[in-house]
């Protein structure tokens, strides 16, 4: 009998070995996913949860006067000892769409792409594309199958898929924190800032920092090194890798952003979980960004361009089998209205089309918020864009006047009512718990401006958010006890993706100030920065114990920066009178691109810092590092240790016992 399994685990991992191809060097790709002419998606090494519901794409591709060959076929086979290929519709039981055609073009390097930014339409590669798809498969027997697709006279493209299976229900509840962007340096430097220490030790720590399961997640996107935030969240909500500015799906090449082949989210397997496994459970999104901006989106949507936001507001409630979530609280109010900057699809009045259609109670600002104690549905838009980072809500609250921010596009005035996050994220927890207390329920609460402030380089308003975040947490953690929920609730605080924000010393502003801008006071300037046993402690002191420093525009600060940035002046203070703008476009630039130079306007007393990037880049990039995942409650300790961010949706549906197994 030994033996026996041991040749079979032989013949499956022979069987995977001949599959394995290592992902393709290069900055430029014809299609992600897809280095040969044919293309499956989903592609090889994607994990599955049985029961859950996918698409399923082949592409077969020809180059420049070359056309596809449509005579192509798909088989299947689970990699056992006697499995025998078969015709995917037939194993499947899918009937496949009519074949489509269309064309694309790429560029196949560097020299190609910046021929075509500066107008050169014969450097891209043109493609012609002959395509399949099968829409809504399911594959309840867990294991590991062999997809193969034969094209062009015998040309093989193989992928393996794994299967995994359901298991026995953890956790009644789970609560998703994402601090966008976060990294373990940015902690670092919100806990010096924030907790008092003696002799060189904290005498208070962060909330997060008192999770018993720490870990750490990788990052990389399907076809790059570097993840934006919709496929890294999702990563989070599918368990499947994809490409830059893609929600829920394999960016396929057709023109629509809402053909691509689909993965199942938690939260449409939440929704229609079995009553075996406890019944449909809730649904709730908190963000301080836009509700249809990619974190938030990752929850809900489908396509592969995250910047569709008003078919977004669409799907929520019309898409295939919408997500219709119990709480939805964040900005975006322009995307509901076609008033004063309105940008809703085809001029619908969405807050009309939620509160009617699917019985939302629908609020606009922190004082309506906070009254509701009602069971109906939640939609609380406070914003018509971002909601205001909690520096400019709380502490230098004049610049909420800069801008006609109202979400219901009734006036041109500014949103100055809004709630913080913590206060979204209880009352979002109330309405969970009134209307699924029984069946629990999923809420992915995010501080979207820890990342939205640490592109523009503006650090102190990126860790006043990531404060905020922190904040949040403990209130969380409050209102479970409180509420008798604490043991049932699976609790993670994580990020989406990095930057390559770091502290190396301190500033001492006051003499930095004290010097001129010409050449030489610039060399002045730099010795005001102490490194090593010259890195003194941070004037920043959290007196009233909020959380949060009690001044920010202090004399020594933390000499602090990123990797990757481009051209622009710094100086070390908190910029008082808004987000800093730390780069402008270059008119007199003879490029066809836009080019960027530091802003004079920004910082115009600080030191030059030459751009890391490339010229066209306006602001600081996501960096490769991995990022912390903080876990408490049931099933914590499956989120212990080093792994791939695509786990993070298995160990979550493994914890709340989503599925279906044949």
């Amino acid at each position: 009998m030994v033996k026996v399994v041991s040749f079979a685990l032989i013949s499956i991992a022979a069987a995977i070995s001949t599959v394995a191809a290592l992902d393709p060097v290069g900055q430029f790709k014809r299609l992600g996913a897809c280095p040969t002419l044919g293309c499956v998606f989903p592609p090889d090494r994607a994990e599955f949860i049985a029961g859950a519901h996918f698409d399923v794409r082949v592409e077969v591709h020809a180059e420049n006067d070359a056309k596809p060959n449509t005579n192509y076929s798909l088989t299947i086979q689970k990699v056992s000892k006697h499995a025998k290929a078969l015709d995917f519709s037939k194993w499947s039981k899918v009937k496949p769409n009519a074949q489509e055609s269309w064309d694309f073009t790429y560029n196949k390097d560097a020299a190609a792409y910046w021929k075509t930014m500066e107008g050169d339409k014969n450097a891209a590669t043109p493609v012609h594309v002959a395509s399949t798809a099968w829409r809504k498969v399911q594959i309840k027997e867990p294991g590991t199958y062999k997809v193969i697709l034969k094209y062009n006279n015998g040309k093989t493209t193989e992928a393996i898929w794994t299967v995994n299976p359901v298991t026995k229900r953890k956790a009644k509840n789970v609560i998703l924190f994402i601090g966008d962007g976060m990294t373990t340096a940015m902690i670092t430097a919100a806990r010096l800032i924030s907790q008092p220490h003696i002799s060189g030790k904290y005498q208070k720590h962060l909330n997060m920092d008192k999770f018993p399961v720490l870990g750490h997640i990788m990052t990389h996107s399907l076809d790059s090194l570097i993840t934006d935030s919709a496929n890294s969240a999702s990563a989070y909500n599918t368990g499947h890798k994809s490409s830059a500015g893609a929600l829920g799906v394999y960016p396929d090449s057709s023109k629509t952003p809402f053909d691509d082949p689909r993965q199942e989210l938690i939260a449409e397997l939440l929704r229609r979980r079995s009553k075996k496994n406890g019944g449909a459970g809730g649904v709730g999104i908190v963000t301080t960004a836009e509700v249809q901006d990619a974190t938030p989106a990752a929850v809900y949507a489908h396509t592969r361009d995250r910047d569709q936001k008003s078919t977004i507001v669409d799907q929520m409630i019309h898409g295939a089998n919408p997500v219709v979530a119990d709480v939805i609280l964040g900005g975006g109010g322009k995307y509901f209205h076609s008033k004063i900057g309105g940008k809703s699809l085809n001029g619908t009045d969405y807050y009309a089309a939620y509160s009617k259609e699917r019985g939302y109670k629908v609020v606009n600002d922190r004082t309506q918020l906070l009254k509701y104690k009602g069971k109906d549905p939640l939609l609380g838009i406070f914003h018509s864009t971002n909601m205001d980072v909690w520096l400019d809500r709380n502490v230098y609250k004049n610049n909420l006047l800069l801008s006609a921010s109202d979400p219901t596009g009734a006036t041109e005035k500014p949103a100055l009512d809004q709630p913080n996050l913590d206060e979204m994220v209880v009352k979002g927890l109330e309405v969970l718990d009134k209307r699924h207390r029984k069946e629990g329920w999923f809420m992915m609460a995010e501080a979207a401006s820890v990342d939205k402030m640490m592109h523009p380089l503006d650090y102190d308003r990126a860790l006043a958010d990531l404060l905020e975040l922190d904040k949040s947490i403990g209130k969380t953690k409050e209102w479970l006890k409180k509420n008798k929920l604490d043991k049932d609730t699976l609790i993670l605080v994580t990020a989406d993706h990095a930057h390559s924000f770091d502290v190396y010393g301190s500033v001492d502003t006051q003499y930095f100030n004290s010097f001129s801008d010409d050449s030489e006071g610039e060399l002045e300037k730099k010795n005001s920065i102490g490194t090593y046993e010259n890195s003194g402690w941070p004037s920043y002191v959290d007196a009233n114990g909020d959380g949060f420093p009690d001044e920010w525009k202090v004399r020594y600060t933390l000499a602090a920066g990123t990797a990757a940035f481009p051209s622009h002046r710094e100086d070390f203070q908190i910029s008082i009178n808004g987000t800093r703008v730390p780069a402008v476009y270059q008119s007199s630039s003879h490029h066809h691109y836009k080019v960027y130079e530091a802003n004079p306007k920004d910082d115009p007393h600080g030191i030059n810092k030459p751009g890391t990037m490339s010229v066209n880049e306006q602001v600081g990039v996501h960096s490769l590092q991995d990022v912390p995942i903080f876990a408490s409650g049931p099933g914590s300790h499956l989120f212990a240790g080093i792994q791939d961010n695509t786990e993070i949706f298995h160990k979550i549906a493994e914890v709340l016992g989503l599925g279906e197994q044949a």
